[in-house]
This record gives C-alpha cells, structure tokens and sequence, in this order.
C-alpha cells in the first residue's frame, strides 16, 4: 500500500510537489517548487518529520524552487538529481531570491545545506532510497538533465513523468514510454494535453526564413527566451539552418550555455552544440550591447516572457524600429509583458527596484513586427496520449493522476483517458490517494 499526497501542480502550473508515504509512515517527495502568482507560492504545507528523502525531475523553479525550505533549521533530507540539475538550480534559485519581490523563508544557507546534502544518480540506475523506497531515472526529453522517476514503494511502482516531451529537439532526445517498466500508476503532467504543437522541422523553416527577411532587409531580430534550453534551442536552430549572420547572447542564457558545456554527456549532439556555440557573441559589457543593438542580426536574450532581464536593455529601440522584430519562442502566460504585446500590439513595462538599481516605465505601440513560434519542449495533447497508450500496467486498474496544467487541460485529459478505459483522475491539491 502506497499513499499519494498532491501539495501543489493539481489544476494549475507551478508549485509541483508530491509526497509518496509508505505503510509504515516514512515519506519521499517528487519535486518540491514554487508557483509565481497567488498569496502563497509554495506547496501545501504537510507534516514532513518523516522525510526520506525528496527526487528531483528537472530544474525549472516550478519543480525545485521550494526545495532549500526542506532544509531549514539544519534539516538534511538527501537529495536525488544530477550533476547538471544541480548546477543550474543553485544558480536559479539564488536568482528567483534576488529578483522576486516575495518574502520566500529561506536563503543562500538552506541553499548551501541542500547542495551539501545532494545525491547524484545516474539515468536507469535503481538506488534504494530508504527501506521502503527505490528510484529510477529515465529521460524525460523535456531540457538537458530532464528525467522521469519511477518511484518503488510497498511493492507498488509509480511512475511520475515530471516534465516530458515525446518530440526530439536540437538538443536532447525524445522520452520513451518503452523504456519503462511494468507500472502500478502514474503521474502524468497535462501542461497540453489540449493542443496540438506544429510539425517541429516546417515551424524551425519559418522561423529562420522569418529571421533572415529581416535582417537583410536591415533590421534587428529580438528573440526573448528563457536561460534553460530555450535560448541555446533558438542559436542551435539558427545554425542548422545556416544562418550566417551575426547572433548575440545576453541575459542568463550565457551561463547556461556554458553549464552546458560542463556536462556534454546530457546532450543529444555535443560537437553540434559546441558548433553553434562557437560563433556566437556572449555580450557581458554594455558597449558590446550597443554594438547588438545597431547590428542587422539576431538577439537572443531572457526573459522569455519579458518580465524583466537583458531584454528591457533592446526592447525600446526594436519596437521603435519597423524594420526589426520581436519573436517569441515560449509560451507566454496571461497577464505578462509578452503575451499583452502578443494580443495588443503593444508593449507595457513598469519597474522602480532601487536594490537592483533598475528603472522602467515603458508603454510603447511596437512599429516593428510581433510573432510567435511555439518551440515548446512539452508534449502535446496526440503525444501524451500516445506515451499514454505505451506504457504498460502490472494490474488492471491503470490508475493515472494528471497533473501540471490548469483546470481544463487535467480534467478533460483525465476524462479522455477514461474513456479509453484508464482509472484517470485530475487532483485538487491536498488530496489523498491510496493504491
């Protein structure tokens, strides 16, 4: 017998954290992040004085933003990721810290303690966590050090997908349900389960095609994205379809470039990485942002939903030009800079933050061209149905949890697998399951 508490991911996105309790009473996390709106942005408090341990998925905050709060007061539940992971989330969580203006009840100590207390696991090693536990890591296909965990528990085999992508891009490879083994349940994210994502090689065409109009007829191309994957995703699309001119990497995406380079055995094609790496401009002073900005190439620069970042350093004199662009490469959530310039055409900007000595008040009409491409690095609705399809189940239950996608995309997923005759379900958070 397992029990599967949901603290946060059920019906929204953000804040993913699931406790797996065992018969006994010892307990074990998948995740623990944050969430960016609402009062509280952690997950759901629950009483941890059992914790074996907590298993990380991937590095994006929404999964492993909370994590230093599991290490207050000198609490050291250990770690499981990888080498990869952890160098990233060290350097976004200390970022998340300095940028947000939310009161979160840790700091660069619990940091230091989690880091201390972090376990490195290789992909389809099983590792006994506990006496009642066993992990397993496979790839997730999501962002470089992505993985899915199969957690053992009572004899019970719960998968928890994390963040997947059943698509190859430039930089890792697919997910593959074939992988797994024999399961009791799973915890599958729901982010699109209502969309279909363009064929990958014809959005890549027009984006470049898109990309050299405009720069040989002058203009400067913008493209906002966010520091993991996506910014060297977009350089990496730009050099297999030969673009010859000049590309600039600003803003967080330059260390994780260079993260990147530490680990090569987490990328689909490492000499292809270092060959599209290799041209490109880092720019780390602001004469050589000047020099991006007059130049008639490409700009590729967080934050990807312009909320912030080395984008406000471009963005006025592209949208003042009408012989420049600004294209987006990630989903934008309502209610940001990015996706009201999406809708309205026009850009809107305001901050006044004294400890980062930084000041904007922006309301611009854009005079240059806006568009959007959706090199999303999650499955769509025809892909988690397939992964869906080819996973195997030890009973015949095929009890599934959907999770990480707002209220329509996990109950109306949860409701097609059903009537494919799984046992699927869409969680509100503070639930209790037992399987």
């Amino acid at each position: 017998m397992a029990k599967i508490t949901f603290l946060g991911s059920c019906r929204e996105v953000g804040r993913s954290a699931i406790q797996v309790e065992s018969k006994n009473g010892d307990k074990f996390l998948l995740d623990y992040g944050i969430r960016f709106r609402e009062e509280e942005r952690l997950p759901q408090k629950s009483d941890l004085t059992q914790l074996k341990g907590v298993a990380l998925t991937h590095c994006h905050v929404d999964h492993s933003g909370a994590l230093p709060y599991l290490y207050l007061h000198g609490k050291s539940p250990p770690l499981f990721t990888n080498g990869l992971t952890l160098d990233i989330i060290d350097n976004l969580i200390k970022d998340t810290l300095k940028i947000s203006k939310y009161p979160y009840p840790f700091g660069l100590k619990e940091i230091d303690n989690m880091k201390r207390n972090a376990y490195l696991l290789p992909i389809r090693a099983r590792k006994k966590v506990s006496d009642n536990f066993y992990i397993t890591f496979y790839d997730a296909g999501h962002v470089p050090g992505s993985v899915s965990i199969l957690l053992e528990v009572d004899g019970k085999k719960i998968l928890y997908t994390g963040d997947f992508n059943t698509k190859k891009t430039n930089l890792v490879d697919s997910a593959n349900p074939l992988d797994i083994p024999d399961i009791d349940a799973v915890i599958v994210e729901s982010t699109y389960a209502l969309r279909e994502h363009p064929p990958r090689d014809q959005l890549e065409q027009r984006f470049v095609e898109d990309v050299i109009e405009i720069t040989q007829n002058g203009g400067t191309v913008l493209v906002p994205a966010f520091a993991v994957a996506r910014s060297q995703e977009a350089i990496m699309i730009l050099n297999r379809h030969r673009y010859r001119e000049k590309v600039f990497l600003d803003g967080m995406g330059k260390l994780i470039a260079k993260i990147y380079f530490d680990y090569p055995e987490a990328l689909k094609n490492r000499h292809f990485y270092r060959k599209a790496l290799r041209n490109v401009d880092f720019v780390s002073r602001r004469k050589k942002r000047s020099v991006a900005r007059k130049s008639t190439g490409v700009i590729v620069t967080t934050s990807g939903m312009l909320k912030g970042g080395a984008a406000l350093e471009y963005i006025e004199t592209i949208l003042n030009d009408p012989y420049s662009a600004i294209y987006l490469v990630g989903y934008q959530v309502e209610g940001t800079p990015g996706r009201d310039l999406l809708d309205t055409g026009v850009f809107r900007f305001r901050e006044n933050d004294r400890q980062r000595k930084t000041g904007y008040d922006i309301n611009i009409k854009a005079q240059c061209e806006v568009d959007y491409y959706d090199f999303s690095s999650h499955a769509d609705g025809k892909g988690l149905h397939t992964y869906m399809d080819n996973l195997t189940f030890s009973n015949g239950s095929k009890e599934v949890f959907c999770v990480h996608g707002d209220s329509d995309s996990t109950t109306k997923f949860a409701s097609e697998l059903v009537a494919k005759g799984f046992n699927s379900v869409a969680p509100e958070t503070g639930e209790t399951y037992v399987i």
